[in-house]
């Protein structure tokens, strides 16, 4: 059985087509010094992503506009089985939110210091 069609979140859909009311945001994933990331589901769809949320405040407080600039380009561009997708961005105005594929067996880095090595 094949499961829902990813959003159609392609890098020609600007950030205005999507907005926090678009998804139902269920239990965190992980918190880092910049955001969390919380397990989501597209309403329409029904297909579950990872809702990365940054706070404006700290990437403006640490100068890392660039970075993550950079880090949205090459993710959103990348088209390989061993790297998070992005499929979309929108913002408010405290936070910008990204759009990420789920990772159904948590991150590689929790996987690898459990295994110690691969």
């Amino acid at each position: 059985m094949v499961g829902p069609e990813p959003p159609k979140l392609t890098p020609e859909a600007s950030k205005k087509d999507w907005s926090i009311s678009d998804f139902e945001i269920g239990r965190p994933l992980g918190k880092g010094k910049f955001g969390r990331v919380y397990l989501t589901r597209e309403i329409k769809s029904k297909y579950i992503v990872a809702l990365k949320v940054i706070f404006k405040e700290q990437i403006e407080k640490y100068k890392l506009h660039h970075q993550l600039r950079r880090e949205m380009e090459i993710q959103n561009a990348l088209r390989h089985p061993n790297v998070l997708r992005l499929y979309g961005w929108f913002d408010d105005s405290e936070r910008i939110f990204l759009i990420l594929e789920y990772a159904h067996n948590g991150e590689l880095f929790k996987e690898l210091r459990e295994a110690g090595h691969f």
